[in-house]
């Protein structure tokens, strides 16, 4: 349980930020410090792996850098650290889809309802999309570094979700400033969006000034934001990723080993990361079942009315926020995918 609520802040929230390398001549014990920090609580499973990365790190480059981590949130939300990333006052950060897609678009095709089905879908099309991603952010002055796990988000609400005039009626929480996902909404029916920070929907929840909230279960479970929500539905909407991300001068500043070193670190640790949260979400919405939440199960007809209503979106945003292109791609792989 509390590895669940753990997993949420950091799903949703991580950073990741370097804040400088010193370094000194060969003949004086030469060193790089890399100053990291994080949302997540000094006691928790992010943090185990964290401090992973800084053995990792300070090990392969046999002493030659030394990693510092800042725990539990000293630094600024997404917005603010893509600015202090830019201005080399920090130099990377482990964003969600807010962040990333403030440094580049393309990505928040991931968000479009309905598009990716399972994870070996989001698997192919983030190993396919990945060299374009990483073209698209070095050239806004990021290194992609890879990706985390957020996950694919369900809604969570105080009255059913049975059909299209609910929809209607109800009044849904969105990311402040995510245009495309209150396009996204908008798009399968919802007409009463209330935008909110994320540390604003609990309180939203609490006052009666929201009745819907979308998230993967184990981010609902580690926000406690199911205790105003006694349904979840049963189908799950768009994909959310998470990515890290460094300064691109800063990252090349580096020695060539160090920068291996460094990408290693992210690809060994953070990549079973991905499979640990994707089990601990099929855990969470098991034990919302066990609680007495109401698992609800949309009607074929439904459904069919919600993902033709969410096709719209998918040319609406072309060239917009992705390419014709990347979207015509994710759509033609996803096809030829699934006559196998």
């Amino acid at each position: 349980m509390k590895n669940f609520k753990i997993l949420v802040l950091v799903g949703l929230c991580l950073c990741v930020t370097g804040t400088g390398w010193v370094s000194r001549s060969e003949a004086a014990d030469p060193h790089y410090v890399l100053k990291l920090a994080t949302i997540a609580p000094n006691e928790s499973i992010w943090a185990d792996f964290l401090n992973k990365v800084k053995m990792y790190i300070e090990s392969r480059s046999r002493g030659r850098v030394k990693v510092i981590w800042y725990m539990s949130g000293v630094q600024g939300d997404e917005p603010e650290l893509i600015e202090k990333i830019r201005g080399k006052e920090i130099h990377g950060a482990v964003l969600t889809i807010v962040g990333l897609g403030i440094i580049h678009s393309s990505i928040e095709v991931t968000l479009l309802p309905f598009l990716l089905g399972n994870y070996d879908e989001v698997d192919l099309i983030l190993d396919m999309l990945y060299p374009e991603f990483h073209r698209n952010f070095r050239r806004e002055g990021f290194e992609l570094m890879g990706f985390t796990e957020v996950g694919f988000p369900r809604f969570f609400s105080r009255k059913p979700l049975n059909s299209m005039d609910d929809i209607r009626k109800l009044r849904v929480w969105t990311w402040e400033g995510m245009e495309i996902a209150r396009g996204a909404l908008q798009s399968i029916g919802f007409e009463n969006i209330v935008p909110l920070s994320l540390y604003g929907v609990k309180q939203a929840l609490a006052e009666d000034r929201i009745d819907v909230v979308y998230s993967p279960c184990y981010a609902i479970l580690g926000l406690q934001w199911y205790q105003y929500t006694p349904y979840m539905t049963e189908f799950t909407m768009g994909y959310t990723p998470g990515a890290i991300v460094m300064n691109r001068d800063f990252y090349h500043s580096l020695p060539r080993d160090i920068q291996y070193t460094v990408q290693q670190a992210f690809d060994f640790v953070f990549k079973p990361l991905r499979q640990l949260i994707r089990k601990e979400e099929e855990n969470a919405c098991r034990g919302f079942e066990r609680r007495g939440i109401q698992l609800q199960k949309a009607s074929p007809g439904l459904m069919e009315e919600l993902r033709k209503r969410s096709k719209r979106i998918y040319s609406e945003y072309a060239d917009r926020s992705y390419s014709s292109e990347i979207i015509q791609k994710v759509i033609n792989t996803l096809e030829a995918h699934r006559s196998r």
